[in-house]
C-alpha cells in the first residue's frame, strides 16, 4: 500500500468515527426525547433517558427493540380472521366483552367490581377444583388431556423437554394420533430452549404445534420485549386447567437449584371454560390467522351463565395484555383493593409494582384493611428480585407487611380479597405481567372455594417470615447499590 493511500485511508476513518460518534449522540438524544414523549410512566422514561444519555451504545438498540409497551396488530388479526369466522369472532366477544364504560352489575360484591371495571361477564354454575403444587397439576392435566373427546387446546409460556415435558407431549400425540384435534399455542422466548425435535415430534403425530409469535409483522419484527405469560388447557369447551405452572420438572420441585415449587393452578368444569377457550382461539387466530372449526360454542350446559337457577358460584375471566387500551392489569388489582373492607392477601413471585398499584394497596391499608404481600425469599431473577427490596421497604413504610416464603421458590400468583373472592392464574405483580405480557387470572365467588384459597395462604404465611428492613442480606455495600440500580430500571424490567 503506498503512503498516500495509507494515508487518505488514516484521514477518511480519522473523519469518520468522529462523525459516526456525533451521529450517535444525536441519534440517542433524539431517541431520550422519543422516550419522555412516549414510555408508559415517568419513572421508565427516566430510565430510558438516563441509559440512553449515559451508554448510547448498548441502550440505543436496547430502547429500539424493548421499549414499546403497545402490541399492534393484535386486536386487527382477531377481526380479520374474524371475517371468516363470524360465528367464532362473535362467541369470544360474547364470552369476554361487555360494553365498555356500561355498568352490568349492582357492584355490590367484590367479583362484580373487578368484572365491571374490566368489561368482562361474570359466569355462573362453574365447578372448581384447587391445585396446589405441580404433582396435582400434572394429575388433573394428564387426566384432562386423556378424558377429550373432540378436541384439546393448550398453550403455556414455557414447555421443557425433559420429563414432566415428554409426558405431557406423549398424552398430546396419544389423542391426536387416535384422531382427536390438538393444536398448542408456545411462547417463542420462553421455550427458547426446546429442543426442535420436540416440537417436530408433536407434529409428525398430527399436533398443530406453533408459536403465538409475538415478533409477526413489520411493526413488531424487532419486538422482543412481549410475552405470552398464559397458561391454560381446555378440552371439549367443557373442561379447563390454568394458573401458574408451566410445563417443566421443576414446577415438581425436580431442579438443581430449587427443592420445593409453591404454586397454584385451578381444574375448572362449566360455562366459564368456553371463556377461557375464547381467549385461546383470540391468541390462536393471532398467531396462525386461522380459525377454530371444531370450536362448540353453542352447545351449552343447560345451566349456562343466562340460567335463573339460584348460584352460588360466580367467576369471571381477566384476561389482559399489552393489546388492551387501558392498563387492565392494574385495574384489576386496583378494583380488588377497593372493594376488599377486611383483607386483602396477595402473593406474587415478583414484586415491582407501578405507582396505582401502590396506590391502591396503601388505600386499603389506610381504610384498616388487612393488607399483606407473600413473595419468595428466593431468587430466580437477580434484577428483579433485587429491585423487589426496594418496594418492600416502601410498602412497609406504609404498614403493608410484605412476607418472605422459606419453604421452597415460591412462585403462585392469588389475590384473597375478604372472605368473598380468590383471583387465580398467572399475572405477577411486576411491570411486566402488568403492561407487556399476555396474562389470564380467573376470579371466583364461590364460599367453599375460597374458604380453601384463605386456609392454603394461611399455610403459606405460616412458612414465611416478615423480613426486617434494610435486612441482614442488604448491609454489604454490594447489595444497596445493586438495589438501588435494579429499582432505577424496575419499570422497564
Amino acid at each position: 500500500m503506498t503512503p498516500f493511500l495509507s494515508q487518505a485511508l488514516a484521514n477518511g476513518w480519522g473523519l469518520l468515527l468522529p462523525a459516526l460518534f456525533v451521529l450517535l449522540q444525536l441519534f440517542a438524544a433524539l431517541s431520550a426525547l422519543h422516550a419522555i414523549r412516549n414510555v408508559r410512566t415517568s419513572q421508565a422514561a427516566v430510565a430510558w433517558t438516563v441509559g440512553l444519555l449515559t451508554l448510547p451504545y448498548a441502550f440505543v438498540p436496547a430502547y429500539w427493540i424493548l421499549a414499546r409497551n403497545r402490541f399492534a396488530g393484535y386486536r386487527e388479526a382477531v377481526r380479520s380472521v374474524g371475517r371468516q369466522h363470524r360465528e367464532s369472532l362473535s362467541s369470544i366477544e360474547q364470552e369476554l366483552l361487555t360494553p365498555v364504560d356500561t355498568r352490568t352489575t349492582s357492584l355490590v360484591s367484590p367479583l362484580e367490581q373487578v368484572a365491571d371495571v374490566l368489561d368482562t361477564p361474570i359466569s355462573t354454575n362453574n365447578q372448581f377444583s384447587l391445585l396446589v403444587d405441580g404433582q396435582q397439576f400434572l394429575d388433573a392435566l394428564l387426566e384432562q388431556i386423556a378424558s377429550a373427546e373432540h378436541y384439546i387446546y393448550a398453550e403455556f409460556y414455557i414447555i421443557r423437554d425433559d420429563k414432566f415435558g415428554n409426558r405431557f407431549a406423549d398424552a398430546l400425540i396419544a389423542q391426536a394420533e387416535s384422531g382427536k384435534v390438538v393444536r398448542l399455542l408456545y411462547d417463542e422466548v420462553g421455550c427458547i430452549g426446546l429442543s426442535a425435535s420436540y416440537i417436530r415430534r408433536l407434529t409428525e403425530a398430527g399436533v398443530d404445534a406453533i408459536p403465538f409469535n409475538t415478533r409477526q409483522g413489520w411493526v413488531n419484527r424487532f419486538q422482543l420485549n412481549f410475552r405470552n405469560h398464559r397458561k391454560l388447557l381446555v378440552v371439549d369447551g367443557q373442561r379447563a386447567v390454568t394458573g401458574g405452572l408451566n410445563i417443566g420438572d421443576e414446577y415438581l420441585g425436580n431442579h438443581d437449584w430449587v427443592t420445593r415449587w409453591r404454586d397454584t393452578a385451578i381444574a375448572i368444569q362449566g360455562p366459564l371454560v368456553r371463556k377461557i377457550q375464547a381467549v385461546f382461539a383470540a391468541d390462536y387466530y393471532w398467531a396462525k390467522r386461522h380459525g377454530l372449526p371444531e370450536a362448540k360454542w353453542q352447545d351449552r350446559d343447560p345451566k349456562s351463565d343466562n340460567s335463573t337457577t339460584e348460584s352460588t358460584s360466580y367467576s369471571a375471566i381477566c384476561a389482559t395484555g399489552p393489546a388492551d387500551n387501558r392498563a387492565r392489569a392494574t385495574m384489576m388489582f386496583a378494583a380488588a383493593a377497593n372493594a376488599a373492607t377486611e383483607r386483602l392477601w396477595i402473593s406474587t413471585p415478583y414484586l415491582v409494582p407501578d405507582e396505582s398499584t401502590v396506590t391502591a394497596l396503601s388505600m386499603a391499608r389506610a381504610k384498616g384493611v388487612d393488607v399483606r404481600l407473600l413473595i419468595p425469599n428466593q431468587a430466580d431473577l437477580w434484577l428483579v428480585y433485587l429491585a423487589g427490596f426496594y418496594y418492600e421497604a416502601e410498602l412497609k413504610s406504609l404498614g403493608i407487611e410484605v412476607h418472605r416464603y422459606t419453604d421452597g421458590f415460591l412462585h403462585q400468583k392469588c389475590v384473597l380479597v375478604d372472605d368473598k373472592l380468590a383471583i387465580i392464574g398467572s399475572t405477577n405483580l411486576d411491570n411486566r405481567s402488568l403492561y407487556l405480557n399476555f396474562e389470564m387470572m380467573v376470579a371466583i365467588d364461590q364460599p367453599d372455594f375460597v374458604r380453601e384459597v384463605a386456609e392454603m395462604l394461611r399455610k403459606d404465611f405460616a412458612s414465611s417470615t416478615v423480613a426486617k428492613v434494610p435486612g441482614p442480606h442488604l448491609q454489604p455495600w454490594y447489595g444497596r447499590f445493586g438495589t438501588v440500580v435494579a429499582r432505577l430500571f424496575s419499570p422497564i424490567l
